[in-house]
């Protein structure tokens, strides 16, 4: 889960998996009233394989989510995988044989669309997943953040490119 104001209009909204042990991710947009209280309301990102989800984008147990801002454009964005055989390669999960998938999701503030932001979903690498947790930091101190995630496949650490980052 992540804590961040998505849609740049001061206010801080909440980024999260929905279902670790089955579909969806989902940013909820933080809105108050006149009287100042406060309501969210639900914007998709990925949802179960009968939707249309963004980049065609579809895995089932979201975990380790983070968040760090891997463009450099000055906006948190959102990074989560799959973590697979949850449950001891077991049929209790949805997919348990779907591919062990990690992305980031890079945040757009676009006024167009629901909410005020859009994500597009960019894949780090289609065979680690993720673990209970991942860390998004630059390790080698070269401005580009790295992606680091222990799962039941080993653990990985993706370098980031410092060339790659948006220029501010």
């Amino acid at each position: 889960m992540a804590v961040y104001d998505v849609n740049g209009d001061g206010l801080s909204d909440v980024v999260t998996s929905l279902e670790a042990h089955g579909w969806g991710i989902a940013w909820f947009e933080q809105k108050r009233d006149k009287n100042g209280a406060i309501s969210f309301i639900e914007h998709m990102i990925v949802d179960d394989y009968s939707t249309k989800n963004v980049g065609g984008v579809t895995f089932s147990d979201p975990h380790g989510a983070t968040i760090a801002d891997v463009d450099g454009d000055g906006i948190p964005d959102f990074i989560v995988g799959k973590r697979v055989f949850s449950h001891q390669e077991s049929y209790t999960d949805p997919d348990p044989f779907g591919p062990a998938v990690l992305y980031w999701f890079r945040t757009i503030r676009n006024p167009k669309a629901s909410g005020g932001a859009e994500f597009k979903p960019e894949l780090i690498h289609n065979r680690s997943g993720a673990g209970s947790t991942i860390l998004a930091t630059d390790l080698n101190k070269d401005g580009a953040v790295d992606i680091i995630t222990s799962t039941n496949r080993g653990t990985f650490v993706f370098w980031g490119k410092p060339e790659a980052r948006t220029k501010k």
